[in-house]
């Protein structure tokens, strides 16, 4: 592979981020700036492009090939007609694991002790002890996923002394952390035994409304639903509707269908549902793990060894 190649990073990075990418490739050119100021000439420029590309730049990249995302979920780039078939696209998988499952783990932890309404209470200046506060020892916590994230969470979940079923589309030899693995065909029985059922998919045709009015209806009329994978996942519609019924106790909402959620839902006013703002991943450490899988695969990028790169986007499944 000719070393002398043209890279352009459109994620914002520190000096010190931004240092380690130019003596991880001293000879290769970089361009680095705000992706709001890409242009046509960049991608028309660009060998390697660092970042989310701009889908209306996409056609215009004549030399690109490969593309970095700084995120764990691929799903926008995958879809036809994105100009990217025959670019290698590769991901963040493993940057997220363990804020996420810290996250999910948060609001499940808020949701047992009811913290979700001490919260309130607070605000109103309000003395007040809640008779159902429960513990986690003992419960059933679902984990739909068994990637990166479902794996930090499930290994948190059984030190916590909850019993731990696990979805996972392709099966494999089950983990000592995991009390119960399941395939797609086990999802019913997963719901139906849970106490929290924790979302951790990435988003793709099999995994679209996959938690709609039949599967809510299934859980357990105490359960709460925690989503930090995905919004389109879960029928936000079913949910609300699952919610005003009591069909579950709660949801814990980090990624929605559309975002940002409009003002207009009425899952903000629910004294059930825990809202953050797709903020789960966010962590100090974040960027400078970003930075070391771009650099791992750069390094055998340059060298011609494209086939041992890590989290390389299988375009057919859709992550």
């Amino acid at each position: 592979m000719d070393k002398n190649l043209n890279l352009l990073i459109g994620f914002e990075l520190s000096e010190d981020l931004l240092e380690m990418i130019k003596d991880t490739a001293p000879e290769v050119a970089i361009r680095y700036m705000k992706r709001e100021h890409l242009s046509q000439d960049d991608f028309a420029w660009a060998d390697v492009f660092f970042g989310w590309p701009p889908r209306q730049l996409l056609k215009h990249a004549r030399r690109l090939g490969w593309v970095h995302l700084p995120s764990a979920g691929a799903d926008a780039y995958v879809e036809p007609g994105m100009y990217i078939t025959d670019i290698v696209l590769t991901n963040s998988t493993g940057v997220f694991g363990i804020p996420l499952a810290e996250h999910a783990f948060a609001m499940m932890l808020s949701f047992s002790r009811d913290l979700h309404h001490y919260v309130r209470f607070q605000s109103k200046k309000m003395w007040e002890k809640l008779p159902d506060s429960v513990e986690l020892n003992g419960k059933t916590v679902g984990v739909l996923g068994l990637g990166d994230i479902g794996t930090e969470f499930a290994k948190r979940a059984q030190i916590f002394g909850m019993k731990v079923w696990a979805l996972k589309r392709n099966l494999s030899q089950k983990p000592n952390y995991v009390h119960q693995l399941v395939g797609p065909e086990g999802l019913h029985d997963l719901l139906k035994a849970s106490d929290y059922v924790v979302i951790a998919l990435p988003l793709t045709e099999q995994t679209h409304s996959l938690i709609g009015k039949r599967e809510l209806e299934l859980m357990q009329p105490h359960s709460v639903l925690i989503n930090v994978g995905r919004g389109p996942i879960v029928d936000e519609a079913a949910l609300i509707e699952a919610l005003q019924k009591k069909q579950i106790a709660g949801a814990g909402l980090d990624v929605f269908e559309v975002e940002p959620l409009s003002k207009d839902s009425p899952l903000w006013e629910m004294p059930n549902v825990i809202i953050t703002p797709h903020s789960g991943g966010i962590s100090p450490h974040a960027s400078a793990r970003i930075v070391d899988v771009f650099c791992h695969n750069l390094k055998l990028w340059l060298s011609d060894k494209k086939l041992e790169m890590i989290n390389v986007v299988d375009m057919e499944a859709g992550y």
